[in-house]
């Protein structure tokens, strides 16, 4: 004989149904902070060859942007 059941049994997860505490929050901070950075600089290195990029945000760098100025040749450029 076959068997049936006649309702749906639910079981409710503690910790998703909890709400975020700041001692939680604060627990995975380093977390969130590590694959942030890890985003931009993956970001980062991806659009470094586009020159929408380059003359946008990069060359406003004030250190490194200098990196991302044309440096030609006198022998080079048109006359």
């Amino acid at each position: 004989m076959v068997s049936y059941i006649s309702k749906v049994a639910f079981k409710t997860v503690p910790r998703l149904s909890a709400k975020v505490t700041l001692p939680v929050f604060k627990s995975y901070l380093p977390n969130y902070i590590l694959w942030s950075g890890a985003w931009v600089l993956g970001l980062g290195v991806y659009t470094e060859g586009w020159p929408l990029f380059q003359q946008t945000f990069y060359k406003h760098i004030p250190v490194f942007g200098k990196h991302w100025d044309p440096v030609l040749d006198p022998e080079d450029l048109p006359n």
